[in-house]
């Protein structure tokens, strides 16, 4: 029997409840548009269809609030509140900025334990890509938030303009911070000008190295090494044809926008539909997620590879790059002797969905 590995646990939304944002980031993947304001109202009917959808898969669920700045938003804490009634364990997305003392209590008491806040590297680069100052001011957010028990998660958005800072990154947060992660570049929104700046399939490979190698063998800097990128499957290279792995688009969550509209990945912008117009259940049905599922229809090396099924690459860059969501990761640098026409995908006939 099929183990969905790493896709057995809640099922997540990423949750976008505002565009409002204090910051201009350079890679950033949101549009520059006229600005959605929710009302409260159209966001409790997201949750309650969230809950609705958690019912008909018969699974709990997660939620991450994103923005823009969610922390800018004024239903911020009535979200929180409702959440924190469903059961839900809440993580925020945020940029550090704007975290005070008691911004921090009241995330605390609303059930929130989990903050995720963007570094870029140090203090120069990290300001030349989200904004002179901004590196102090998420600095001190992320000490107020640790101050205050709340878990601060990393992620860093790594491109050729700052991988080379990955481990000057990790201990410059270290005393504040318990989870460290990079995603990597994905050249839409007002990162579209940065598509020259995608890490190639080399300098990739070397960040996961340098990422490894830090994890096992940095012990001055105690931050949990979160590995997240589907690629690290190929990187350990573990060809288990019982396990099923990579990204979990199509198989453990979802993301809703301001507006409702919901897509695969925040990074991956093809409509699925609209949450106040169709129930979550009906899209989820969706064709194009029924083709994200099928990795057995990838194009390119990842269709030939024999991890499709453990890793099935980054859909994002994909689509970013090519147009074609299924096409193969441009990244990749998993070789040949790993990749095999004549290996048979067994997931079709075994996946939940």
């Amino acid at each position: 029997m099929l183990k969905v590995w790493g896709f057995d646990g809640p099922f997540y939304l990423q949750w976008h409840i505002t565009e409002d944002c204090n910051l201009n980031c350079i890679h950033c993947y949101r549009e520059k548009r006229n600005i959605v304001k929710p009302e409260k109202s159209d966001l409790i009917r997201v949750l309650k269809n969230f809950n609705r959808f958690l019912k008909s898969i018969n699974k709990c669920g997660r939620i991450q609030i994103s923005g823009g700045e969610p922390l800018l938003s004024e239903h911020l804490f009535s979200i929180l509140a409702e959440a924190k009634k469903c059961g839900y364990p809440v993580r925020v997305l945020s940029n550090g900025t704007l975290v005070s003392r008691d911004l921090a209590k009241r995330l605390n008491d609303s059930g929130c334990r989990i903050v995720q806040v963007s570094f870029e590297g140090s203090e120069e680069i990290h300001d030349k890509i989200r904004g002179v100052g901004s590196f102090r001011k998420a600095l001190e957010g992320a000490k107020i938030l640790h101050d205050e028990n709340i878990d601060v998660t990393v992620m860093m958005t790594v491109s050729d303009i700052n991988y080379q800072a990955l481990t000057e990154t990790i201990k410059l947060t270290s005393p504040y911070v318990r989870r460290f992660a990079f995603s990597r570049l994905v050249p839409w929104g007002s990162a579209k000008t940065l598509t020259g700046s995608i890490l190639s399939a080399k300098q990739v490979k070397g960040l996961f190295k340098e990422f490894y190698k830090l994890d096992l063998q940095t012990s001055d800097v105690d931050v949990a090494k979160t590995y997240r990128d589907p690629l690290w499957q190929g990187y350990f290279g573990n060809v288990n044809p019982l396990l099923l792995g990579g990204c979990s688009i199509g198989y453990n969550g979802i993301c809703v926008d301001t507006d409702g509209t919901v897509y695969p990945c925040r990074r991956l912008p093809l409509s699925l539909g609209n949450v106040h117009d169709m129930d979550l259940t009906q899209i989820w049905k969706s064709e194009i997620l029924q083709e994200l599922r099928n990795r057995d229809q990838l194009k390119g090396k990842c269709g030939k590879c024999k991890l499709r099924w453990q890793c099935g690459g980054c859909r994002a860059i994909a689509y970013a790059k090519t147009g074609d969501y299924m096409s193969e990761d441009p990244q990749c640098f998993i070789p040949s002797s790993i990749l095999s026409p004549n290996f048979v995908g067994i997931v079709k006939s075994s996946s939940t969905y």
